[in-house]
């Protein structure tokens, strides 16, 4: 007996009607009028089948934080807001309910799996084991003291630990986070660096975000953030590059060579003017290329059908060249290329591939008449449109509901949130 059986959905390529037959977690058939019996069957007409979103740059549990510290450069942002907040607030029970609110976001627009770096990530991990979603959990590295540790040592030591208690788990798996150039030493680049080889797991790190990143780091190394990270060891195929939007020509062949991947994050550049992304020459180069949000807090959401449809209309209008990327590469890089980043076979519509599927309903005014869904997801979809969700084959969300996620506990953390914070910012402000 299948485990699930989606009926009569559109392909978005061969614009036919399938059946998509799932046991185990796993595609096992695709073809037209399935009969055998399933435990479950969704009933998909007038629906459009895709892979579901892969953010492979986020700290979920900022979405607490949202809408604080709005139109501020990125150094000032994280230094006058987000780092004082974070050492009033932060603690295990803010990363939970700040997760819970993220992962509600999340499957509401077709994501499941998520690669987060942030604190207290063991929170994290309980909310999104409850809710049935992907996530690669990053334990953040740093130099200085935070509440989660008070020297280089203790950080490497706790992430070992952490490391350690979230391997081989179904769903989740760990990923160590040393922060970037300017917030480790070469130290402890390489301690992270050790720490990595002898676990086996990615390293996920910040890397030339912004200009004035570049230069502290030539100042500082006499290297760019990329030659600096590569003079250290920690470029290869299991690094994972957020933002990477200051680069020279020899740079990127280094990325290239190295086999490194680069955390596209748009809509977060944009708003801390942190500029753009050279994503088409990346992709032509053939770096692999993923997509992310950022955090709900520099974004500010989680809407990875928005931040696709940005990434490909800002590599157009900045290379002046209307085929800088089309909608078939944006699809694939907001998809099939991050969980290929982290070893999942998923990300597409084949037999033999886990199933992480969206089923976007198609039947609102701004998407007809559909003549190519593809085209049609990338520049006209919201992610409202976006009906059910499937995170190797099991349903977290179906007619817009959430199966694993109270929608009236998001609501009350919410709520206790606000209230805490704006008490603080008003004493704040007072004294």
């Amino acid at each position: 007996m299948l485990d699930l059986l989606i009926k009569s959905a559109l392909h978005p390529e061969s614009k036919k009607l399938i059946d998509v037959a799932i046991k185990d977690g796993l595609i096992v058939r695709i073809d037209e009028n399935i009969q055998e019996d399933a435990r479950q069957v969704i009933k998909a007409n007038g629906k459009v089948v895709f892979p579901s979103f892969a953010n492979m740059h986020t700290h979920i549990s900022m979405s607490l934080l949202r809408g604080l510290g709005a139109d501020m450069p990125l150094m000032d942002w994280l230094s006058k807001v987000i780092w004082v907040l974070e050492g009033e607030f932060v603690s295990p029970e803010f990363v939970r309910d700040g997760a819970l609110i993220g992962i509600a976001e999340a499957i509401l627009s077709g994501t499941t799996l998520f690669m987060d770096m942030y604190f207290f990530e063991e929170a994290v991990a309980e909310v999104a084991q409850r809710a049935g979603v992907r996530a690669g959990l990053g334990f953040g590295i740093l130099d200085f003291p935070t509440k989660v540790a008070s020297s280089p040592q203790e950080y490497l030591q706790r992430a070992r630990n952490f490391v350690r208690e979230f391997k081989n788990q179904e769903l989740l798996f760990p990923v160590l986070c040393p922060h970037a150039v300017y917030t480790c030493s070469p130290e402890t680049l390489k301690k992270s660096l050790e720490l990595a080889l002898e676990e086996n797991v990615y390293i996920h790190t910040h890397v030339a975000e912004t200009q004035s990143e570049v230069e502290a780091s030539l100042e500082k190394f006499g290297k760019r953030p990329v030659e600096h990270l590569h003079s250290l060891g920690l470029l290869s195929d299991r690094t994972l590059m957020a933002h990477v939007v200051w680069t020279t020509e020899e740079e990127r062949g280094i990325i290239k060579e190295k086999g490194a991947k680069v955390l596209h994050c748009p809509e977060s550049n944009l708003k801390l003017a942190s500029g753009i992304a050279p994503i088409s020459d990346y992709v032509r180069r053939g770096v692999q290329v993923c997509l992310g949000t950022d955090g709900p807090a520099s974004n500010d959401n989680l809407d990875m059908l928005e931040e696709m449809s940005l990434m490909v209309k800002l590599q157009k209008g900045a290379n002046l060249d209307a085929k800088a990327m089309d909608a078939r590469t944006a699809l694939r890089i907001a998809t099939e290329e991050g969980f290929k980043a982290v070893g999942i076979k998923a990300g597409k519509i084949e037999v033999g591939y886990e199933a992480d599927l969206i089923l976007l309903d198609v039947s609102a005014p701004h998407l007809q008449p559909l003549f190519d869904p593809v085209a049609q997801l990338v520049y006209s979809a919201k992610s409202s449109d976006i009906d059910t969700v499937v995170c190797k084959g099991r349903v977290l969300m179906e007619k817009r509901e959430l199966k694993t996620i109270d929608p009236q506990e998001v609501n009350f953390v919410s709520k206790k949130w606000k209230d805490r914070i704006d008490a603080f910012l008003k004493h704040k402000i007072l004294h």
